[in-house]
């Protein structure tokens, strides 16, 4: 469904003229009061009392439409003032519009001030966009693709009819609801570019979006504010990934990482080998002492080149001085064979496990394995290394941050392609 463009059909806005005083008549057809706020200037206006639309540039006071539908209210009354972009407008005017199938509908209000003339206020489903015609012509103005007006780039955003569907107040036109045009729109958010042709002549406006919270404290009235999730047609996104602030977050917490990596001690403290068999089940074993000379986190690793068998270390770092333990375990299985599927290996020849920091002293690490070979007869002998490694850089905490560095940016995007979605559902082409 295209999102029509929100002009009337109608010749250029008249220039504006010095204050003049509000002319009152009466309505041919009913006999109620009918008051021109820009008097001079309407060339039609509706009788509040019976909804006829009247002819005010003809002396007799023709009737353009009698008697349109019921008398309808809108959310901002004719007569009602406000202050946009330092200019006092008057709302003299209003009319209800929708697409050709009538699933889109907007309003738009006609404001008027005798020293700036005419403007549009839009609204579409609580979003807001404050119109102007304009007295030039947009070359490529009528066609899909971009466009350039006023020194910005607009993209095709929409095509469609427009249908004008009821009256109220008065209007520099000889408003009816049987005005139909066609109708393109371009964005440049927060701008609009509007485009209506008829076969007579082609209107080209340019729009810009109004924050329906300025709007509603500029009228004083308590308009609804949209919803996040929906976006109006102009809007702009304001879901933005911060990606230098994310940026710098990055580099800095890289630098922090390669400064600790620097000054981290990373020292091999202890390296032997066991050769573990069956003699060996039920019996603690033991490095040798090693001193650490200040506090840091400890890094043991085994590796044992296990064949189709499994290993299991209960193993405690002791401090020699104090008696402090620091329990570690780990279990190491290798196997492989084949089946109809061909080839398969599971497992692995090495574990490694990392403790938090420790306090200095001397220090023994004490082992005691448990292995498949321990049932196995002649017992075979299985290798085992292990290494003990004082100060070892932690890339952990490093890359969970950057995760959920990484976790905003990606939040942003996402924001940032539903508001779009949001947008772009508006648009397309509509007859």
């Amino acid at each position: 469904m295209g999102e029509p463009s929100i002009l009337p059909s109608a010749a250029p806005a008249p220039p504006p003229r010095a204050p003049g005083k509000p002319r009152t008549f009466a309505c041919p057809n009913c006999g109620g009061s009918v008051t021109l706020r820009a008097a001079g200037q309407s060339i039609s206006a509706t009788c509040s009392q019976c909804s006829s639309l009247i002819d005010v540039a003809d002396e007799n006071l023709r009737i353009i439409e009698a008697a349109q539908s019921a008398m309808q209210d809108a959310e901002i009354p004719i007569g009602a003032r406000a202050r946009l972009g330092d200019i006092e407008w008057e709302v003299v005017g209003f009319m209800r519009r929708s697409d050709g199938p009538g699933d889109f509908r907007w309003t738009e209000y006609l404001l008027f001030n005798p020293y700036q003339g005419y403007r549009f206020l839009v609204e579409e489903y609580d979003h807001w966009t404050l119109v102007k015609m304009l007295n030039r012509d947009v070359p490529g103005a009528g066609d899909k693709g971009w466009v350039t007006a006023m020194g910005r780039t607009y993209q095709f955003f929409g095509k469609g009819m427009a249908r004008t569907t009821y009256v109220a107040g008065e209007f520099f036109w000889r408003a009816s609801t049987s005005d139909v045009t066609a109708a393109i729109d371009y964005i440049a958010p927060p701008y609009r570019l509007m485009v209506e042709m008829t076969n007579e002549e082609i209107i080209v406006s340019e729009g810009e979006y109004l924050d329906a919270r300025l709007v509603a404290a500029a009228f004083k009235l308590p308009l609804r504010i949209p919803s996040s999730f929906s976006a109006g047609a102009s809007q702009v996104n304001p879901y933005k990934a911060s990606f230098k602030v994310i940026m710098a977050a990055v580099v800095a917490g890289t630098l922090l990482q390669f400064v600790s990596m620097a000054m981290s001690e990373n020292s091999l403290v202890s390296a032997q080998t066991y050769d573990l068999t069956a003699a060996d089940k039920g019996k603690t074993l033991s490095s040798g002492p090693f001193r650490l000379e200040k506090e840091g986190n400890v890094e043991i690793e085994a590796i044992s080149y296990l064949s189709n068998d499994w290993l299991e270390l209960d193993m405690a770092l002791v401090n020699m001085d104090t008696n402090q333990g620091y329990p570690v375990f780990q279990a190491l299985e290798h196997y492989s064979g084949q089946d109809s599927d061909g080839s398969w290996e599971e497992g692995g020849y090495e574990k490694t496990s990392l403790l938090p920091p420790v306090p200095p002293g001397n220090y023994q690490l004490l082992i005691e394995p448990d292995a498949g070979l321990f049932s196995k007869a002649p017992s075979p002998v299985q290798r085992l290394t292990i290494s003990v490694r004082h100060g070892v850089p932690v890339w952990s905490n490093y890359l969970i941050a950057m995760a959920l560095l990484l976790v905003v940016p990606a939040f942003g995007i996402a924001r940032r392609s539903m508001f779009e979605k949001s947008r772009w559902e508006k648009g397309g082409v509509a007859e």
